[in-house]
């Protein structure tokens, strides 16, 4: 029998009469039925009610929110930035083609890890290998900074495992390896695949190190890691003002202001994923400099109409001019971008003040305002401490006065100053003539430029080359020199030299050449060196006094440095302030202040893989103590 004809409310009375009478817990049964239904809709009813309202509270009090005159108008009030630490990836490895310099691999978790992965390559008798003295164990790390992007290449530290006991890493080659990051939680845990790396490995020299005694188990692969993938990079909104209608508003201002041609595509850089966090891609022209690329998306305002902007403009001309505040307003003015904040900036280039210059030059750059290149330029010359934007700033802005400037950098006497000329070069137009170059062999590059002031610049980051300022140089060789110990230079009677080099199965090639550089360098791939080999000897015919030219390995201009204030403000500062305060001040009704990030070192310039907070050779010497 079906409910509905079991019923009773339905019939009529006399068909009710004539059946016999229901018992008690039968009629229980029907009323605790029916009051099961009614609870049941009426509980449900009450439910989708009460969420509605909660949604539409919550609705109601974001645009409530969003319509006070009062309200944060700049990104970095109500949110901050996450990914902006550089990632360090870490992995077991195996250096091969060693001179008999290996060593074997004590039982260890380190020895269990790389036959994993050497069993996973399939390597024929692993053991046997593993334990070759021709062979060594390494720790390998690589960094990668934010704004790296996939593809990257990228520099990789080498140090022989403390398990080994290989005796010297020169000549070694780094066999293919993929790099993780690993986590210590609860255990630990490690990723997906983020680098791989291999290539040459090169032991740097004593005159670079600055130790006494060269570390012959510590050295780097210049250029020889690969990303695999692009390190995360977004905006987190606070809580209070987690909406998707916040996001929006966000992603729209910041889309509207920053955004790239890339295939004939325009992209932009904001994608908001959900109702708190904003995916952000890296702007090309801001790569090199991830601190400013946050600072400017943080100082960008959102869901304004004209006559606030204008007023932020107003605000921003007061705060340009005091020190304390420059920067926030230069990037402030950046982020808007029209041609009044760029003409509050060209305001600030006629300050007194060096570092309102600075931030003002900085911002414009950005802008690809001409007006801006001189003081780039003049303070790249005189100030140490601004010298690696300044140089970034002539390297983006595509005015050809920049470039014109970077070529007039190039006959300055300072020798970070040419060859950080010759790196903004690069990044301007990697196919420029001037930075391009001849191949020799297959592992260097020489690149030779006009110049009163003669210099050999030697790489020892990113790209393996030789930068010839001058004519060429001639090698006065007295004696007999080993740089390695695998390679001889012996002066002739004739004034020639023959150079040789000693194979790993006991070959030894050698050829004569005359006594001058590029002689020299043109026939290294003769005999089968390799770029390990031109920085040994450079750096050795450089200390013995043989060369009629000084020698800068890696003059890469560097950040950290001291910046002596004219009114000397703050004694026990160790370097320029890169952290920025985000909040209401270039506005009549500011709001709380809102610190940004903490301080972080800028990125070596060219290189946006080195170390977060340490010079290359610096973080050679602590790469153990730093795990």
């Amino acid at each position: 029998m079906s409910l509905l004809a079991a019923w009773p409310f339905g019939r009529t009375v006399d068909s009710i009469a004539n059946r016999r009478r229901r018992s008690p817990s039968q009629w229980l049964w029907v009323l605790g039925l029916l009051g099961t239904i009614t609870a049941g809709v009426g509980c449900q009813s009450w439910t989708h009610r009460k969420k509605e309202d909660a949604f539409e509270k919550e609705n109601r009090r974001i645009k409530e929110l969003m319509s006070d005159p009062d309200r944060p108008r700049l990104v970095g009030e109500i949110a901050s930035a996450l990914g902006m630490t550089a990632r360090r990836y870490d992995a077991m490895a195996l250096i091969s083609n060693l001179p008999g310099t290996g060593g074997t691999v004590k039982p260890s978790a380190q020895r269990e890890m790389i036959l994993k992965e050497m069993r996973l390559r399939e390597v024929p008798n692993p053991q046997f290998v593993l334990d070759s003295p021709a062979t060594a164990m390494a720790k390998v790390r690589v960094y990668a900074n934010p704004c790296d992007t996939k593809g990257d290449t990228l520099d990789i530290l080498v140090e022989c495992s403390s398990e080994c006991n290989a005796t010297d890493l020169r000549d070694g080659y780094l066999m293919p390896t993929k790099l993780r990051e690993y986590m210590f939680l609860d255990r630990a845990r490690e990723s997906n695949d983020k680098a791989d790396a291999s290539g040459e490995v090169v032991v740097l020299p004593q005159s670079v190190m600055g130790d006494t005694e060269p570390n012959l188990l510590r050295g780097v692969v210049i250029g020889g890691g690969r990303l695999m993938e692009t390190p995360a990079l977004s905006i987190r909104v606070e809580n209070n003002y987690q909406h998707v209608t916040v996001v929006s508003a966000i992603e729209k201002a910041i889309n509207k202001r920053f955004f790239y041609q890339d295939a004939n595509k325009q992209l932009t850089v904001a994608k908001g994923k959900n109702d708190w966090q904003i995916e952000i891609v890296t702007l090309p022209k801001y790569r090199w400099d991830p601190m400013h690329y946050m600072s400017t998306l943080l100082a960008t305002g959102f869901g304004e109409t004209d006559s606030q902007v204008a007023e932020r403009i107003v605000g921003c001309r007061t705060l340009l001019m005091r020190r304390e505040t420059a920067r926030r307003a230069a990037c402030e003015l950046e982020a808007i971008g029209n041609a009044p904040a760029a003409d509050v900036l060209l305001e600030g280039l006629g300050s007194s003040d060096t570092e309102i210059r600075f931030y003002a030059a900085y911002s414009l750059a950005y802008l690809d305002r001409p007006e801006c290149v001189p003081v780039l330029q003049s303070l790249a010359i005189s100030e140490p401490a601004f010298r690696p934007l300044c140089l970034i700033g002539l390297a983006i802005n595509e005015h050809a006065s920049a470039r014109d400037a970077l070529n007039e950098l190039l006959q300055e006497a300072e020798p970070e100053l040419r060859y950080g000329a010759i790196l903004a070069l690069r990044q301007r137009n990697p196919r420029d003539p001037a930075v391009m170059g001849d191949a020799i062999g297959e592992f260097c590059n020489l690149i030779q430029i006009p110049s009163k002031t003669p210099l050999i610049a030697v790489s020892l980051e990113q790209k393996k080359e030789v930068v010839l300022f001058g004519s060429n140089a001639t090698i006065d060789l007295r004696e007999e020199l080993s740089p390695t110990p695998s390679t001889r230079l012996t002066p002739l009677a004739s004034g020639m030299i023959r150079i040789a080099k000693r194979q790993v199965n006991g070959e030894v090639l050698q050829n004569i050449i005359a006594s001058d550089l590029q002689s020299l360098l043109k026939a290294l791939p003769t005999i089968d060196a390799n770029y390990s080999d031109v920085v040994h000897t450079l750096d050795r015919l450089n200390q013995d006094g043989y060369l009629s030219i000084p020698v800068a390995f890696n003059p890469r201009p560097r950040a950290g440095r001291v910046y002596e204030r004219e009114e000397n403000v703050i004694e026990e500062a160790t370097e320029i302030d890169r952290s920025i305060t985000v909040d209401g001040a270039s506005r009549k009704s500011g709001s709380t202040k809102l610190s940004w990030l903490p301080e972080m070192s800028w990125p070596s310039f060219g290189s946006s893989n080195t170390s977060d907070t340490k010079v290359l050779t610096t973080e050679m010497r602590e790469v153990e103590g730093n795990r």
